[in-house]
């Protein structure tokens, strides 16, 4: 019990901490901030970021472009590890790597222009950090199952 919680709270923890830096200080721009329009929190975003907005300034860029990344693919393998248990294994690795490994290749095909967008060496840094800081951290609370079964050869 004490596992899921700890991978919940992380997981919750890093969304709200990448979101907000979205809201607060990357700009209006953004598709999302329709979506507050259509919700009817709009308003509050607008008093959020005018109260922050002098903080921007003081904020490096890869805080502000490369963490809140960073943050969500760490968010998103705690929240598969809490799924999981705390288990990994042949049955879901697929599951805890597959998000990641999409952000990780998105990235390289900009390099190689494969797809649209613009590199950032930060932002493959910070990939790769979200992906292993949760096997780092949480190394003691994580059970690893790879034993391969053994197979009775019929003939």
């Amino acid at each position: 019990m004490k596992k899921s919680i700890f991978f919940i709270y992380n997981y919750l923890i890093s969304l709200l901490l990448g979101s907000l830096i979205y809201i607060i200080f990357r700009s209006t721009s953004l598709k999302m901030f329709s979506w507050y329009k259509v919700i009817g929190v709009s308003d509050f975003v607008l008093e959020l970021r005018q109260y922050f907005k002098e903080y921007k300034y003081l904020i490096p860029n890869w805080v502000l472009f490369s963490l809140p990344d960073g943050l969500w693919i760490f968010s998103y393998v705690c929240l598969i590890l809490w799924i999981w248990k705390g288990e990994v294994d042949f049955k879901n690795i697929f599951w805890i790597i597959i998000i990641p490994l999409v952000a990780i290749f998105s990235e390289v095909a900009q390099l190689l222009n494969i797809v649209s967008g613009t590199f950032d060496l930060s932002d493959l840094f910070f990939y790769l950090l979200g992906v292993l800081l949760p096997f780092i951290f949480f190394n003691k609370s994580i059970t690893y199952n790879f034993k391969l079964n053994n197979y009775e050869k019929k003939f």
